[in-house]
């Protein structure tokens, strides 16, 4: 086995399987690694340079236009008097020249009227592209309806003209009087651009852009296909692009662009010749060595299908070896084993099931004692008191006894030993009158049900013996129900129970399985149980918070001997 094993192993390395296999897993790494660095990062970087320039400028506008309309709000006179007064408008912007003096160059303070015209600026014209800036829609209407600061991007769809709006409403005693306005061309937020081979572009709530972009787009606007947030592989003009995005507030985003076409296409075309190669070399390694270890691995077959038949209980499965294999030792070893086990497993069947038969039919001999000397002692008594009632009660006996004696049967329908109990019951009624209360709660589906014979009759037994109660009446309740795949069959009496040291050494009793007291009832019940249908089932005893025992037998349900029947199962209640 151990040769054979290392022949394998040496034709493996021989044919250089495992050297190919790991070219091709580095080939494919290395692709990764590729993508993740020249693409990923590459545009993450390239899109936080710009998120982190657009963010300053757009804190300096914001600061800036807050500090103009603290100065305004010093100044009484009204947007209408700075539009008629030229002391007025010197005014102004003798006032607001301090805050842009010193910005970046082409940036242009404007201060509308409520109507959208200039009231006083850097310029006495708002640029090109955004003359038509009107109250009644685009930003000036949004600032009409809001104090906060907007910003959005503005002007023609043609590049050279767009640029970024940022202002605020200027209000006095509540009215609406005009607006203020700062304009940055686009040239300039431009110049935050820092090259690279992706396109980097500022877009607002509306889905206006910025800067420049490779491809052509209707209106100015980004495509529907690329996301403003999340990173995609987009295919978009018969190209595809990886893209990602950033909010930068006031409703902005950076969208970073870069086209991936040509290095997808390289990275196919490598991880292909990568796969072929792989798929290539195994069929002639593979081919190799089967051709030279043919023999020996259909010996190995052979021996791995005789040992998978024997773990599935399989010990007359054939093992063929072949001659040249070299395997003759362990074929003899395999047939001498398969020999042996078959041998002693039939030996310890055969002594378990005798051993089975002897114990059950040992318990079930000590139904009758039991059962008769008790009703002997019944009809002793009542011959004394009622001649009538123990003719009766013989008569009862007499029936019972002709269906406890038939040893021929073990197992009976539920409605068949339901009779035997009633009977037994009726024998009892006749002794203790009307203390003696019988009733009985049972599922109609149950009554085919096979269950041992005599099963739940000494547990009846103990009910009337030790279930009476403070007032000396005998309340015992007989259920019998499905509960998921068992049938249940319970009685309880409504007596003064168990004292908790008998309870517990009752329960202990019952895990352990070995009988050294004096409850031999309870016992035979659960043991019977147990060696007939195996540990799932058996009985359970419980003390009611009301008062009294309850004895529960867990069996399984069947229909015919020996056989489950799920169906039935599933119909319960």
């Amino acid at each position: 086995m151990h040769q054979f094993q290392d022949e394998l192993r040496q034709a493996l390395w021989k044919y250089a399987l495992l050297p190919v296999l790991l070219l091709t897993v580095a080939g494919l790494l290395l692709i990764v690694v590729s993508w993740q660095h020249y693409v990923v990062e590459d545009n993450a970087r390239h899109r936080q340079q710009l998120v982190s320039g657009i963010q300053t400028v757009m804190e300096d506008g914001s600061r800036r236009i807050g500090r103009i309309a603290e100065q305004l709000d010093k100044t009484p006179n009204s947007i209408e008097a700075i539009q008629c007064d030229g002391n007025s408008r010197a005014n102004v912007m003798a006032a607001v020249y301090p805050e842009l003096d010193s910005t970046d160059t082409g940036l242009g303070f404007y201060l509308l009227d409520s109507q959208g015209k200039v009231a006083a600026g850097s310029r006495q014209r708002l640029p090109e592209g955004l003359q038509d800036l009107s109250g009644e829609w685009g930003i000036l209407q949004r600032l009409s309806e809001s104090d906060q600061l907007q910003a959005e991007l503005a002007g023609d769809s043609h590049r050279s003209n767009r640029y970024l709006l940022m202002g605020k409403a200027v209000r006095q005693a509540g009215r609406l009087e005009g607006f203020i306005l700062l304009v940055m061309p686009g040239s300039v937020l431009q110049n935050q651009l820092s090259g690279g081979k992706q396109d980097v572009i500022l877009l607002d709530r509306f889905d206006n852009l910025l800067f420049p972009w490779s491809q052509e787009t209707a209106e100015g606007k980004v495509p529907a296909a690329f996301s403003h947030t999340k990173a995609s592989l987009v295919h978009y003009d018969q190209q595809l692009f990886y893209s990602t995005g950033q909010e930068i507030g006031h409703g902005f985003a950076v969208l970073s662009v870069t086209p991936v076409t040509n290095l997808l296409s390289r990275y196919v075309l490598g991880a292909g010749f990568l796969v072929a190669l792989f798929i290539l070399m195994v069929p002639i390694i593979g081919v190799s060595v089967l051709r030279e270890s043919r023999g020996k691995a259909k010996s190995i077959d052979e021996l791995v299908e005789a040992f998978a038949a024997v773990k599935t209980g399989d010990w007359t499965h054939p093992l063929k070896l072949q001659p040249s294999s070299g395997l003759a030792v362990v074929q003899e070893s395999y047939e001498h084993m398969t020999r042996s086990l078959q041998e002693l497993m039939k030996k310890n069947e055969e002594e378990a099931k005798a051993s089975v038969i002897s114990e059950i039919r040992q318990l079930e001999s000590q139904f009758n004692p039991h059962f008769l000397f008790n009703t002997l002692e019944n009809i002793k008594f009542m011959v004394k008191l009622d001649r009538d009632a123990a003719i009766r009660m013989i008569k009862s006996l007499s029936k019972l006894l002709r269906y406890s004696i038939d040893n021929t049967v073990r197992r009976v329908s539920l409605a068949d030993d339901l009779a035997y109990v009633r009977g037994y019951v009726e024998i009892q009624q006749l002794r203790f009158g009307s203390r003696l209360e019988y009733r009985e709660q049972i599922d109609p589906q149950s009554l085919g049900c096979e269950i041992p014979k005599l099963i739940f009759q000494p547990a009846l037994e103990n009910a009337v013996k030790y279930g009476a109660d403070a007032k000396g009446k005998i309340a015992i309740l007989l259920q019998a129900e499905f509960c998921e795949d068992t049938l249940q069959i319970r009685i309880g009496d409504q007596g003064r129970g168990m004292e908790p040291e008998t309870f517990a050494r009752l329960q202990a009793l019952l895990e352990s399985e070995e009988n050294d007291s004096v409850h031999m009832g309870v016992y035979n019940i659960h043991r019977r149980i147990r060696l007939m249908y195996g540990k799932p089932y058996g009985v359970q005893v419980k003390q009611r918070e009301a008062g009294g025992t309850e004895v529960m037998l867990v069996l399984p349900i069947l229909r015919e001997e020996g056989k489950r029947n799920a169906e039935t199962g599933n119909r319960r209640r």
